[in-house]
């Protein structure tokens, strides 16, 4: 294998390595010196000199490799700079020209001035000026000839096109072997920036031309993009690059030291490892091969963690009140936000709850006044007929300044206040401004005639009203309330926080206004026109987060705490002000002394100070409800004292619609406070004896008793017998009704509506007295589900769901729905609209598409928040191969046993449990698996739920789709052989589905041993057929005819068992009751049809699969990512 000159010698040295590598594999190992001296026989007799040095110089006559490879190396590059040599290889000296720093390949040369006429010298070297022969930039007559005029590159611009710095120094024998690897990044101290060669690394990318890089031989090679590249490290750290450019004939990925210190990243290179640091946090490691130092890391969509000190475009959206992409667009391009330097929101949710409109039609643009006070602009709206503000208003006034287009806004409990804050209003812009207001445009309210009217005769102040049912003439102030409201909704559904803060929010909303850019201002913000003052953003924060205010020294003693934690809801009269509530004293307060968690809202701060009770699901959040707090009247005032106290605490409830993602929990009586009396005695009434006498010493009365009693091993089991018999009978079944109907909404496009039956429990006479709680140390499962229909004459029908007091309500006739509605004349219900969110499922519909989305996006983050996986690293697949869980991994000693109890197992599988029967077939068949293992955990079995935990973690998002197939049912079934390890019973599986997505699934260990594959699939394919014919049978009450729906089966042998009703030795063991799936066959009422094992879709259900045939199942079930 002989070396011919003119070839890349590091491509040489590759081919040699790889053929050492295969004979290693093979088993046949050889010595570093062998392979030395190999390389050395395959070099020509050019070489001989070389040849010879390399062996006489070798440290006691013994030669290797790292010793002949740096040579022959070097060896090269002189030969080349001799222009003995052309080769083109990417893996040459790496340079690249800077106009800045005015650099070259011939920097420090002695031969200045003297080399014109030598042109041996220079003869293979081209000049990347003029790409001409000969010569070098440096000594090119033509570029000194432009130098003197004074004239620039032509090929120069502001980003260094075609010049740019010397940054990286890079010698072939480092990178042997590393070229094809794009998982290594080179930690480069010599390099100035960081580079790329693959387009797909980039998270954010600007395409250009950005300069050149020049190789050692002369080549140019340009650099096409620069932007931002997201690794996820090793030890699952995420680290962002920033200006990482893109040299597609790079061979390497580098990662710039110095460019990591600019940043303030700390590098420490000790003992041939390379470790980066931000403070305590370890963000990556790499070690070091040969010469260089190298890190493996791949490349994460994720946003970076929060050692990035760089703040996020979606954490701007929500500090700027949910902002438009277009505005926040031209924040970047003005640079006035440190860190924005480029605008790419994703789809926000809240912005679709408070801001989804129908299609605009076009419209002039108005003009503006001259100057600010020539005309204002003034409308009252009413946000919600039932809901007040936290003081008390019902209403709000805006005043817009035509000129800056600057927004004031009052709250009010009545109209009649209209006048009075505009007095306020007009005595605080004429002190301003030192003008005088002189004309006002309202709408015909009676608010704005009589006192208001003689008002503004008496001020001289001009009132234009606009002509009756023509609000498009005040179209400024009507669409100004409807952009506020817009911007209310979004905080409010962002916050989490209920309706009755409203005000708040409002307040908020024009305070970010007002800094916002504004179209007919061509695109400055309203406060800067006011003003003429450049306007900051560096104090705005996320409404509705989470804030630790400090508490004043004459407010505490020394040993109480020096914070306490509050939500942040609006700003105060100057930027370095801001309002908070304090969701434990019930009091508003405002302070400039606060340390903001804007990750966070609500929700957490209730989840964390309020235990949850539930073994198996999160609490639901305390948050304020729409009536309870007093009136406090601070949105409309400008002197509010600095803390408002409310007239006792109360218990908070939430919302009637379930907003904060958990399944609801029965109602109940508020918690009573805690009150100070006397202590209450025992009766001396009998002797203590008597008393004793009274307890029976039998069975325990309370699951307490039951848990401390010696044989709690027994009661457990048999409190798991009793619940699985109540799973058995379907007691809990709840899901599939709703999954069917919302199917059958998406597929015919039927309206979906949503009420709230207050207090369910008491319209109705009662004689005994019902308990309705859950029994303790089990999951508060799915409560029964009503679901009725009714035909009218005409074919019109409407579907009704009861869940306790939550109603769906479904039908092809809008106005029918609303005479349904009308039941809220007799009883306390609310109409809630159109249906959003049932049993902590979120639901998104569209129309047009004629789709439904389920999603439980918000429960899965909470689950993960509270088992403190939210930050894990995800994972592929629900349940690896590695997991091989037995009762034989349970604890064995009483330690072991005392520390698994510490363990939270029966509640994280519990919570896994509610997402799985709601929207996650994909999880069905790991949760059965760790299911089994309640009363006997052990260390492998937590892992497992931990693993279940991560892939959530990655796949969150999944939702389940109706609506892209016909109102048919299909069946899948599937089963495993043995798959239990303890009892070497086999698990049935089956999918069911229903216009495009799964309403009934399941995954379930089997009653029996079966002895064959055959006998498993055919046990497994009854089960799929009797949920199959109740499915049947449910449409068919809701008045939708199944014919004889489909039923797939990858066994063959089972297939025959079912038809052939003939007598086998193989089948006699098999109980009778399985072989109804025969008579139901013969009646022709379903049919039973071979699928081959890659397209069944109930392989999911029964075993761990590889990531594609997992894929394949999850979208068989209908679940794709969501891009909501």
């Amino acid at each position: 294998m002989k070396y011919k000159e003119g070839k890349s010698l590091a491509d040489h040295l590759n081919e040699i390595q790889g053929i050492v590598d295969q004979l290693s594999g093979m088993g046949i190992k050889m010595e570093d010196e062998v392979v030395a001296l190999l390389v050395l026989a395959s070099l020509p007799e050019s070489w001989e000199t070389l040849k010879i040095s390399l062996t006489n110089s070798a440290k006691d006559g013994v030669i290797n490799m790292e010793i002949v490879k740096s040579g022959v190396l070097n060896e090269e590059m002189r030969k080349r700079s001799q222009g003995a040599s052309s080769s083109s290889s990417q893996s040459d000296l790496l340079t690249v020209d800077s106009k800045s720093r005015g650099r070259s390949e011939a920097r420090g040369s002695k031969q200045r001035g003297k080399s014109r006429g030598k042109s041996n010298k220079f003869a293979n070297i081209q000049c990347h000026h003029y790409k001409e022969k000969g010569h070098i930039r440096r000594f090119c007559p033509k570029f000194r000839n432009e130098r003197k005029k004074g004239k620039r590159d032509e090929n120069s611009d502001d980003d260094g096109a075609n010049s740019v710095d010397e940054f990286n120094i890079v010698y072939e024998e480092d990178i042997v072997n590393l070229t094809t690897q794009e998982t290594s990044w080179v930690v480069d101290s010599g390099a100035t920036i960081h580079v790329t060669s693959k387009r797909e690394f980039f998270s954010s990318y600007t395409p250009g031309d950005f300069g050149v890089v020049r190789m050692r031989n002369g080549n140019l090679s340009k650099v096409i993009g620069k932007g931002e590249v997201f690794l996820e490290t090793m030890n699952g750290t995420k680290l962002l690059l920033k200006d990482v450019r893109h040299v597609p004939e790079m061979c390497l990925n580098l990662i710039s030291v110095d460019k990591l210190d600019e940043e303030g990243y700390c590098n420490t290179f000790h003992n041939g490892q390379w470790k980066l640091t931000r403070g305590s946090l370890v963000l990556a490691k790499g070690k070091k091969l040969s010469k260089l130092y190298v890190t493996e890391a791949k490349i994460s969509p994720e946003i970076v963690n929060s050692a990035e000190n760089g703040d996020t475009i979606e954490l701007w959206h929500k500090r700027l009140g949910h902002m438009s992409e277009k505005s926040m667009a031209k924040l970047a391009k003005k640079k006035v936000i440190i860190g924005l330097d480029h605008v790419h929101l994703k789809k926000c949710f809240d912005c679709l709850v408070g801001k989804q409109n129908r299609v605009a039609f076009k419209s002039s643009i108005p003009s503006r006044a001259k100057n600010v006070l020539d005309l204002v602009h003034s409308d009252v709206c009413e946000p919600d007929v039932n809901v007040k503000s936290l003081g008390g208003a019902r209403y709000f006034v805006t005043f817009i300044d035509d000129h800056s287009r600057k927004t004031w806004v009052y709250t009010l409990k009545t109209k009649d206040q209209a006048l009075d804050v505009f007095k306020q209003f007009l005595a605080l812009v004429e002190r301003e401004t030192g003008k005088k207001l002189k004309c006002i445009r309202t709408d015909n309210g009676g608010e704005y005639r009589g006192p208001f009217a003689t008002f503004c005769k008496e001020h001289g102040i001009r009132q234009q009203f606009t002509p009756p049912k023509t609000t498009q003439l005040n179209g400024l102030a009507e669409r100004m309330n409807m952009t506020l409201l817009e911007r209310v909704r979004c905080l409010l559904s962002h916050s989490k926080l209920p309706q009755s803060f409203w005000g708040e929010a409002l307040l908020a909303a024009v305070y970010v206004w007002n800094r916002s850019p504004s179209v007919p201002l061509k695109y400055d913000a309203p406060e800067k026109v006011w003003t003429g003052k450049e306007v900051s953003y560096k104090h705005l924060r996320v409404f509705g987060c989470k804030a630790f205010v400090h508490i004043p020294k004459d407010e505490r003693s020394k040993l109480d705490s020096k914070t306490r934690p509050c939500v942040f809801i609006g700003y105060g009269q100057n930027e370095f002000g801001y309002r908070f509530f304090d969701p434990i004293q019930k009091k508003l307060i405002r302070s400039r002394d606060a340390v903001f968690i804007e990750n966070e809202t609500i929700e957490d701060v209730a989840r964390k100070e309020v235990p949850s009770t539930d073994a198996s699901q999160p609490s639901l959040g305390l948050v304020p409800p729409t009536s309870a707090l007093t009136e406090v009247g601070e949105e409309a005032q400008h002197d509010q004292p600095e803390i408002v106290e409310q007239d006792a605490p109360v218990e908070v409830q939430p919302e009637d619609a379930d907003d904060d993602g958990q399944p609801p929990a029965i109602e109940g009586s508020p918690v009573q406070m805690t009150r100070f009396g006397r202590v209450t005695r025992r009766s001396t009434r009998y002797p203590e004896t008597e008393y004793v006498s009274l307890t029976d010493g039998g069975e325990p009365e309370s699951f307490t008793e039951a848990m401390n009693d010696e044989h709690k091993q027994r009661w457990i089991e048999a409190m798991q017998d009793e619940m699985d018999s109540l799973y058995e009978n379907k007691t809990f079944e709840l899901m599939t009704s709703i999954c069917t109907v919302l199917g059958l909404a998406a597929s015919l496009n039927l309206e979906v509506e949503q009420m709230d039956v207050k207090t369910a429990f008491l319209h109705g006479d009662l004689e005994e007295e019902i308990y309705m709680e859950q029994p303790e140390g089990f999951k508060k499962e799915k409560r029964r589900t009503m679901c009725a229909g009714s035909k009218f004459p005409d074919g019109d029908f409407i579907l009704i769901l009861l869940y306790v007091d939550d109603m769906l309500i479904a039908g092809q006739n809008v106005p029918k729905i609303s005479d349904l509605k009308e039941l809220s004349k007799s009883f306390s219900m609310k109409d809630l609209g159109s249906a959003k969110q049932i049993l902590g499922v979120r639901i998104v519909r569209d129309l047009g598409a004629k789709k439904i989305w389920l999603s439980q996006e918000k429960y899965i983050e909470n689950v993960l928040q509270r088992f403190n996986m939210d930050n894990a690293k995800a994972v592929s697949c629900p349940l690896a191969n590695h997991f091989t869980l037995t009762s034989k991994q349970s604890p064995s000693t009483k330690k072991e046993k005392a520390e698994m109890d510490k363990i939270p197992y029966a509640s994280a599988v519990g919570s896994l449990m509610y997402a799985m029967v709601c929207t996650r077939p994909d999880i069905a068949h790991a949760v059965g698996v760790v299911s089994r293992f309640l009363s006997k955990l052990g260390k492998e079995h937590w892992e497992a739920v931990k693993w279940i935990l991560r892939y959530l973690r990655g796949s969150s998002k999944m939702i389940l789709c109706f609506g892209d197939g016909e109102p048919v049912l299909v069946g899948y079934t599937d089963a495993d052989m043995a798959g239990d390890v303890d009892s070497r019973r086999s698990t049935s599986g089956y999918l069911i589905t229903l216009s495009g997505g799964a309403i009934s699934w399941q995954s379930r260990l089997q009653k029996c041993v079966a002895l064959s594959t055959t006998e498993a699939e055919y046990i497994a394919t009854t089960k799929a057929c009797k949920e199959m014919i109740w499915m049947k049978k449910f449409l068919k009450e809701l008045g939708f005819q199944q014919e004889q729906p489909q039923l797939f089966c990858d066994s063959q042998s089972a297939i025959h068992l079912a038809k052939n009703a003939s007598f086998h030795a193989r089948s006699k063991h098999i109980d009778v009751r399985y072989h109804w799936i025969r008579d139901v066959l013969e009646m022709k009422q379903l049919q039973l049809k071979k699928i081959h094992t890659d397209k069944n879709g109930s392989d999911m259900c029964t075993k761990t699969l590889p990531r594609e045939k997992f894929e394949f199942c999850r979208s068989a079930a209908g679940m794709a990512k969501s891009h909501m």
